[in-house]
């Protein structure tokens, strides 16, 4: 996966079409933390995770969506752990602001510009860092 694309196209497309923002959906296990199957969460970010992830935060230009298996209760825990952290996401695992079309059904999958998943082939251990510096280079205007 080239992270570094996947935003520039965004981003590009946001400019080209003046939409006001970019959806990124985000993945918790692998993709923010390092997973941890035990009975408590370690909480251990991947590198420059926080940072990347408290930068697109204060982000008029991107909403923030957390996407994961969880169950609700501990989607919850996790979402008030990251706010504590200076980490807000405007949604979990929906995006009403995307209707559907007469050709797309977004109820069954919802909108996303980026998608940030190890299942998608994003490394954690480097990928954030590219995400810093793409954020940098496409400042919100």
């Amino acid at each position: 996966m080239d992270i570094n694309k996947a935003f520039e196209a965004a981003f590009n497309r946001m400019r080209e079409k003046n939409w006001e923002k970019i959806y990124v959906a985000v993945d918790i296990h692998d993709t923010i933390l390092r997973a941890c199957y035990e009975d408590e969460e370690t909480y251990d970010y991947l590198p420059s995770a926080k940072e990347a992830l408290q930068k697109m935060t204060i982000r008029k230009d991107i909403c923030l969506i957390l996407w994961s298996s969880c169950h609700r209760d501990k989607l919850m825990e996790y979402a008030r752990h990251f706010l504590d952290d200076g980490i807000r996401f405007d949604y979990i695992n929906e995006n009403p602001e995307v209707g559907n079309t007469h050709l797309q059904n977004f109820g069954e999958k919802l909108y996303m510009n980026v998608g940030i998943d190890d299942k998608f082939g994003f490394d954690g251990e480097t990928d954030w860092e590219v995400i810093c510096h793409v954020l940098e280079e496409y400042e919100e205007s």
